[in-house]
């Protein structure tokens, strides 16, 4: 596909070619952790991508060994001053692009995948993986709790193995990603880009009010998300001795 116009932001690129854009994270030195700044430029690419109407597919993808981490947890202690409503916004806002906006939106799975970096994957429409990828929902090692995981998991991949993945805190490989229906498929790592250009081809051949509404109709049932807990699990005793005891590399010291 010929190159289109590009945008640059400053922990994310931004591609357009033809009708795809890929948005590719951008922070490789920390495993793309999702800090505040780039969950905000996340969600205003995807708001661009998903008012563009020449567009019809939105690849996300990240640089280096890692998908993303998710959020990152070496900004606990500024999460807390700043106010928590604005991490909770931001996470909404980029989270509900995926799952309101009409584009298709595909996960290209480059690595290691966690937190904020597998609810991007559950909720985007499509995700190919490379066999390198693993997948894992840490967040209650570090006291912290968010409505996205249940709303998005439960449905892909049954109760109970959403479960062990929040409860227990497990981690899956690719293989297992596929299995349980988390990703559509799985690929040698070098071949992630030929397969992922395969699958959009094929999304491509489609009617583009088709795929909108079949989307349209297929997220009904998540309804709309409760970010009032966000705000309640960064404020509470225990989500901020988690975030302090993951960034003084120390266990955490938890009260019944």
């Amino acid at each position: 596909m010929a190159v289109g116009m590009s945008r640059t932001f400053e922990n994310l690129t931004y591609d357009r070619r033809e009708k795809v854009v890929e948005i590719t994270l951008n922070r490789p030195e920390a495993l793309n952790a999702l800090s505040i700044e780039l969950y905000d430029e996340l969600g205003e690419a995807l708001s661009q991508a998903n008012g563009d109407s020449a567009v019809r597919v939105i690849v996300i993808t990240g640089q280096g060994r890692a998908f993303s981490t998710g959020g990152d947890l070496k900004q606990g202690e500024r999460v807390n001053k700043d106010n928590p409503s604005r991490f909770a916004k931001v996470s909404n806002r980029m989270l509900s692009e995926i799952v309101r906006g009409e584009k298709i939106v595909v996960s290209k799975v480059n690595g290691i995948t966690q937190a904020g970096g597998l609810l991007i994957v559950a909720a985007s429409d499509l995700a190919i993986a490379s066999d390198q990828a693993t997948f894992k929902c840490p967040e209650a090692l570090v006291g912290l709790w968010e409505p996205y995981s249940p709303a998005l998991l439960v449905p892909q991949i049954g109760a109970k193995r959403a479960k062990y993945m929040l409860l227990a805190s497990g981690t899956i490989d690719a293989g297992e990603a596929e299995r349980i229906g988390l990703v559509n498929q799985v690929v040698p790592h070098q071949d992630l880009d030929r397969a992922t250009e395969e699958l959009i081809e094929k999304v491509l051949k489609a009617g583009p009010r088709a795929l909108r509404e079949f989307k349209r109709m297929l997220n009904a049932r998540i309804g709309e998300f409760d970010t009032d807990c966000v705000i309640q699990s960064l404020s509470s005793e225990e989500g901020q001795e988690g975030m302090a005891a993951f960034a003084e590399k120390r266990k955490p010291s938890w009260r019944d």
